[in-house]
């Protein structure tokens, strides 16, 4: 994945996640204990608010933040928001540290007992691996989680209208709610107003609402594979599906900054201080308008300014991936920017030529060689044709052995062609001339010599001699005698 590949060496040193990018298994260990260290986070910190918490005090005025969460919910709390029993606080922060015991244990599991990718296992276990580039597999996946996070909803609606109630600021005392909204309608209306909500029974129809879709369109993502055009927009890979994770995480977080900030029913003044203001600036921040608070800040703020930055930088991160999962690097842009940097400082007197003139000018201050021109060669099939700016191109012709065999300049250029009749062809005849790749008697290989006609002063050709051998004149004489004594002899015998 470089982004949308499945390779981790192109990932930096810092991304821990990628060494297991390929391995479902070990992907699964390292969110199993992230689970466990979030429950462990809960369950101490729980015990740590209690062991601080002062009953003469405002909660809200504590730096409290978990037994707000707690209270609101209501836990131990009386009449007027007071904390009448610290034990069911205590108990749940204990349930949190035995249920991080049991992650870690799973953890444990799954990294000792299990191989680090699940395709290598049989059975219900193989059933979850998955690879990053299929929505079958990866729509499965989500369906469970979509299913679980419905149940965690149901979970608060069953407190609220079975097991002791929600805390209602608008009694300051702990109640069931026994009829929720379940009109279609005025749940709908909240979509405009959606922080206004001010009544128990809206705010538990509302989460019955959300549990029953969440329950749905999980088990529809488990029983339904994505559609083709589901496929074709959106990313399915690693840095694609951690983008819209992460899109997700800053959504819930600046929804719940806003109600944080805003909403006095699900966060109560009596837990969470006096409702605050936003400043919109070049920071924005909640801050309190009433000046409740001489010194510090209230749980309100604490929670509003968290939440509002965490989702921001969560939407940055998820950014950052999206980016990368369209397969833009930035990482290369800002090598390529830091390369440009070093060049420009290394010659800072760096000029660029004028765009005005129609032909490179060469000019003293400017970092380029100008033109060189080349003289044309003599050959007519050594016309180069590269070069468009000085002469003509010559036209496309066939490749040549010189392209072929990387020579630069080759004077002769040979068609070779199987001939079993003949080893040798008369360099006279046009057929051999042809067959050897010499050209047509047509065209002509030489370019003849571009001189005004007449201009040529040749010498005049020499007449034809006849030569005849040199005479000796002793060599004459001999012969003569020779001759003479020849008859002599003949009439003497």
């Amino acid at each position: 994945m470089y982004a949308v590949n499945k390779t981790q060496e192109q990932y930096p040193w810092w991304a821990g996640n990628a060494r297991f990018i390929d391995l479902s298994n070990t992907f699964i260990v390292a969110h199993v204990a992230q689970a466990a260290l979030i429950m462990l986070w809960a369950g101490a910190f729980t015990l740590f608010e209690l062991a601080v918490y002062s009953p003469d005090a405002p909660m809200y005025s504590q730096g409290l933040i978990l037994l707000p969460h707690l209270a609101t919910q209501g836990w131990g709390v009386g009449s007027g928001g007071t904390l009448d029993h610290t034990f069911p606080m205590f108990a749940i922060g204990v349930i949190h540290i035995v249920a991080a015991g049991v992650l870690a244990g799973g953890a444990f599991f799954h990294r000792t007992r299990l191989a680090p990718s699940l395709a290598a296992e049989s059975g219900r276990a193989a059933k979850f691996h998955f690879e990053w580039d299929d929505p079958k597999q990866l729509g499965l996946i989500l369906g469970h989680h979509l299913v679980i996070l419905g149940l965690g909803a149901l979970l608060l609606v069953i407190k609220a209208m079975a097991f002791g109630g929600l805390y209602d600021p608008n009694l300051g005392d702990v109640r069931l709610v026994t009829a929720p909204t379940l009109d279609f309608g005025t749940i709908f209306s909240y979509r405009t107003h959606l922080f206004d909500v001010n009544n128990l029974e809206d705010l538990v129809g509302g989460h019955i609402y959300v549990a029953v879709l969440l329950v749905l369109g999980g088990a529809w993502h488990i029983l339904v594979p994505p559609f083709n055009w589901v496929r074709q927009r959106f990313l399915f890979s690693g840095d694609g599906i951690l983008a819209y994770s992460l899109f997700g995480i800053a959504l819930a977080g600046f929804a719940a900054s806003y109600y944080c900030g805003f909403n006095t029913l699900a966060y109560p003044t009596e837990f969470y201080g006096p409702p605050l203001a936003l400043k919109s600036a070049l920071l924005p921040s909640y801050y309190d308008p009433s000046g409740a608070m001489e010194s510090g800040y209230s749980s309100r703020t604490w929670l509003a300014n968290a939440h509002f930055y965490l989702a921001f930088f969560f939407l940055q991160g998820g950014l950052w991936h999206y980016q990368r999962a369209m397969g833009f690097d930035p990482s290369k842009t800002f090598a390529n920017w830091r390369q440009n940097v070093a060049a420009m400082s290394d010659s800072p007197a760096l000029a660029y030529q004028n765009p005005v003139h129609a032909k490179p000018q060469p000019l003293l201050q400017v970092c380029y060689e100008a033109p060189q021109v080349e003289t044309p060669p003599l050959l007519v099939m050594e016309q180069a044709f590269s070069d468009f700016l000085y002469r003509p191109s010559q036209g496309v012709e066939q490749p040549s052995l010189a392209t072929a065999n990387g020579v630069q300049k080759t004077l002769y250029q040979t068609h070779y062609q199987a001939h079993r009749q003949r080893f040798y062809q008369a360099p006279g005849s046009v057929e051999g001339k042809a067959r050897f790749g010499y050209g047509s008697p047509q065209r002509r290989m030489y370019e003849p010599p571009r001189v005004p006609q007449g201009s040529l002063n040749y010498p005049s050709p020499l007449s034809a001699v006849v030569y005849e051998p040199s005479h000796n004149h002793n060599h004459d004489a001999q012969l003569a005698s020779a001759e003479t004594a020849a008859p002599l002899v003949e009439s003497g015998t």
